[in-house]
């Protein structure tokens, strides 16, 4: 039994936004509760891990990117693809510092251009109006781009 199993049964719990609890990481894993305990003390460390998971995901799509466009494009599209995870990521624990560093590597104004795309993916998180998104999303990393390397 591993660490990456229990987090794998967390992570699932989550995207299905269910409670990330002892028990229910021990039901989803299929291992009973006490063998849990030697990798994780209780249920926030164990979302703590899914938060730090994700945040390695979304870390190598932005990180990877060619340039800032398509840096704004993985920051959303991780959003678009993992909404609960990214609601747990900025809501129960705060990932702001490190995700706006992210876009340090691409541009001297990252913060404008990190809260832009935050705002924009915690609204895609959040609606299940995806086409909106979807027009809005290039219009808003062109324009939020071009102030960030002015």
């Amino acid at each position: 039994m591993s660490r990456q199993l229990i987090v794998a049964a967390a992570t699932a719990l989550v995207d299905r936004n269910h409670a990330v609890t002892l028990r229910a990481v021990s039901r989803e894993a299929g291992l009973p509760t006490s063998s849990i305990y030697p990798h994780f003390p209780n249920g926030s460390a164990i979302l703590l891990a899914v938060c730090h998971a994700a945040f390695a995901e979304l870390s190598s799509a932005v990180l990877s990117a060619p340039d800032v466009h398509a840096a704004g494009l993985a920051y959303l599209d991780f959003a678009a693809a993992h909404p609960s995870r990214y609601r747990v990521m900025f809501g129960v624990f705060d990932l702001a510092e490190p995700a706006l560093r992210l876009f340090t590597a691409h541009t001297a104004n990252a913060l404008a251009l990190w809260l832009g795309l935050h705002g924009l993916a915690h609204q895609r998180a959040s609606s299940r109006r995806t086409h909106v998104f979807s027009a809005v999303a290039p219009r808003l990393i062109n324009s939020l781009a071009s102030e960030a390397l002015s």
